[in-house]
């Protein structure tokens, strides 16, 4: 009994194996599809920070020079 059940095991190893390599394939799939998104987000964020630092900048430039022409 032990050795057939010993046999049955050993046929389905490579199956097993298969299905593991398979799984974390899929998982590993999905971490770098989440990753990727992840970027894109960052890099929205990032470009969304650098057009509203331009316009603070911008902001103070005429602030700048509207209180210059009016001292002047």
């Amino acid at each position: 009994m032990l050795c057939e059940l010993q046999r049955r095991l050993h046929k389905l190893w490579p199956e097993y194996f298969r299905l593991v390599v398979l799984f974390n394939q899929m998982r590993l799939a999905n971490i770098q599809a989440d990753s990727q998104e992840s970027i894109q987000k960052i890099l929205a964020v990032q470009e969304e920070s650098s057009n509203l630092m331009q316009h603070i900048l911008d902001f103070f430039q005429t602030l700048t020079y509207d209180s210059c022409e009016n001292d002047g």
